[in-house]
């Protein structure tokens, strides 16, 4: 038996002509092994075909992989030709990849003429163990093909195989239910909601010498629920847990900590206990291009979405530039109505249940076009808000503008940050909470882009768990690829090149996030993206900076007595108000005096437009004090 099943596994991948003397014995044990049944084929399993002097017995014998967990099941055809003469020919033919698998030729001039077609096309399909009926059997599905000898044809033949899988490896299950925590408890009850479609993966890691770990993933059912097969064959440990891509949506809370980690199977009520971040929150945003060139044509996206769980309709209001012309024919979305400048959409139920923020929103794609009348140098702004529900627990972010510089040209590959900051340093003030990135892209190649990932890693000054995504000019997943490291992938985004469709081939992707609180004046906030367009290098963008400084009045400051400076901060000149003469020196942060000059009770003028913008200390001398104190140069 051992020493047959040799010969037939070291067959399997060469085309062998088993009609010559040396190989009438493999025929003989081919045909013994059938009578016997020593393959593990049952007489119903063997399937016999017959066309004019054309015969053909159906073999088939799995092989169980233990390491692998999954068995591959081996075709061989015995063939007879009852009328035969020397040299006759019989083709075994692969009807999927339309090529002939095996020839036989009659050297002998035997008449009824008997070989055995085995080749390396001649498999059936692979079964998972976990896939096997009963716990033990498989059913193989044979590729379909064709055995012909002039006029004589058999088939097409696609047999299906229930077999006995040997020793195969051990499975059970993890189950639980996905779903909103409305009330908090960490606990599935009847104020919660189950959601529906999320997705549940699973790494299982193995002792087997052959794989190191098992990977799979499911979606949750309309009640929420899931239930996963696992490997308990060389399992050491495995965890259950949702992608990373909901963290962005669903905050990690005491109820839900991401994922799930086991040593023994089988376990049910694993949840995955959920928080909305906010009940209502409906914001509206656009995405945009870095600049606008003149005479041509651009994109923008207004969109409305709302990243509470409670369900909102409404309006999304876009009001151009009159310098600018709407092209609703060559737009993806476009606007349901437009009164002059002003277009507008309706949007209903946006809910972060159903399909998850920014997943869940009205994304639009307007074509837009500068008229001559907008000339290099020029600004243009746009205005994007949405009606506010009276439940909306942030209505900072339902109305935004938008200037873009008109230009000749610009970098296309760049990030942007706001608010931008003072000077080459980037000063913001010490109460800034959040920040607001927006990394841009284009496709500057010869061919369309497939997959665009772009990859950000975040100062250790702000904090990642606040990050949320404002939006991103096509669909996208975002994904922690490390604590502090965030990628946006752009899947088959099929993002055509600057040649073919300049203003299609942009896009962008736009996030806030937190600050850590109490930063120290100083304190350096720098970032910059890597964008890669399939499997080319790295673009690097810019590197955005800004930098902490005290909080400055925005009316007057006052240095000593009833002396004081306004405004701060100042473009082009600062005023001084004082009861006492004063000798005045204004410094630079590096010590340097930039400018001085005496003053008298009164109001006295200093002309800072020359000045680099930024932050400087105003030192003021009186007979009897001294002060200072800073001011920003716009």
């Amino acid at each position: 038996m051992n020493h047959f099943m040799y010969l037939f596994f070291s067959f399997e991948n060469n085309f062998i002509n088993l009609s010559s003397k040396p190989n009438q014995m493999i025929q003989k044990l081919l045909r013994t092994a059938l009578a016997l049944q020593l393959f593990i084929v049952s007489a119903a399993t063997a399937q016999t075909y017959t066309h004019g002097n054309l015969t053909a017995v159906t073999l088939a014998m799995p092989t169980h992989d233990s390491t692998m967990c999954h068995s591959t099941c081996s075709v061989a055809y015995m063939v007879t030709k009852s009328a035969s003469f020397l040299y006759d020919t019989v083709k075994v033919y692969d009807t999927l990849s339309g090529i002939v698998v095996f020839t036989a030729v009659n050297t002998t001039g035997a008449t009824p003429w008997t070989f055995t077609a085995v080749g390396a096309m001649l498999f059936s399909s692979v079964v998972s163990d976990d896939q096997l009926s009963g716990g033990s059997f498989a059913v193989f599905s044979e590729r379909p093909t064709k055995i012909f000898s002039g006029p004589d044809t058999l088939g097409p033949i696609h047999d299906f195989f229930p077999l006995t899988v040997t020793n195969p490896c051990e499975y059970d299950t993890i189950s639980g239910t996905a779903y909103i925590d409305n009330n908090a408890d960490c606990l599935y009850d009847g104020t919660d909601s189950a959601l529906n479609g999320m997705q549940i993966n699973s790494m299982n890691n193995l002792s087997s010498p052959s794989i190191s770990y098992n990977f799979r993933s499911l979606y949750t059912s309309s009640t929420g629920y899931y239930n996963m097969t696992i490997q308990k064959s060389w399992m050491t440990n495995y965890t259950v847990a949702l992608p990373s891509q909901y963290y962005f949506i669903y905050p990690l809370t005491s109820c839900f900590t991401g994922a799930y980690t086991f040593t023994t199977l089988p376990h049910g009520g694993v949840d995955f206990p959920l928080q909305c971040s906010d009940s209502v929150d409906v914001m509206s945003y656009s995405m945009y291009p870095p600049a606008i060139k003149v005479g041509r044509v651009f994109y923008m996206e207004p969109y409305v979405s709302n990243t509470g769980c409670n369900a909102e309709s409404g309006t999304l209001t876009f009001v151009k530039d009159p310098r600018v012309i709407y092209d609703a024919s060559l737009s993806t979305v476009p606007a349901t109505s437009v009164s002059g400048d002003t277009l507008r959409w309706t949007y209903t139920n946006l809910t972060n249940i159903t399909a998850g923020g920014y997943w869940n929103s009205l994304l639009s794609h307007i074509h837009l076009f500068p008229d001559t009348s907008a000339h290099a140098g020029d600004t243009l702004c746009f205005r994007i808000y949405s009606d506010i529900p009276a439940t909306d627990i942030d209505h900072t972010n339902n109305d935004q503008t938008i200037c873009l510089p008109v230009v000749n040209a610009y970098d296309p590959n760049v990030k942007e940050v706001s608010p931008k900051g003072s000077g080459t340093p980037g000063y913001i003030e010490q109460t800034t909470v959040k920040l607001a990135y927006t990394l841009h892209f284009q496709n500057t190649g010869t061919a369309a882009a497939q997959n665009v990932q772009v990859v950000d890693t975040l100062d250790a000054n702000v904090d990642p768990s606040t990050l949320k995504i404002q939006g991103a000019s096509h669909m996208m997943t975002p994904e922690w690829l490390a604590p502090g490291v965030v990628r946006f992938d752009f899947n088959n985004i099929f993002l055509p090149d600057s040649f073919t469709d300049e203003a299609g081939s942009q896009g962008s992707v736009s996030f806030k996030i937190n600050l850590r609180p109490a930063l120290a004046v100083g304190t350096q906030i720098k970032n910059k993206g890597y964008i890669y367009f399939d499997s080319n290098p790295a673009i690097v963008t810019n590197a955005t900076l800004n930098t902490i400084y005290g909080s400055l009045q925005t009316s007057a400051t006052v240095l000593a007595g009833q002396l004081s400076i306004y405004p701060n901060p100042a473009e082009n000149a600062l005023y001084i108000e004082t009861e006492k003469a004063a000798s005045i020196s204004i410094i630079d942060m590096s010590g340097r005096t930039v400018a001085s000059m005496e003053i008298s009770k009164g109001t006295a003028t200093i002309d800072i437009s020359k000045l680099v913008g930024g932050l400087y200390i105003i030192k003021a001398i009186s007979n009897d004090n001294v002060t200072s104190a800073k001011f920003l140069k716009q």
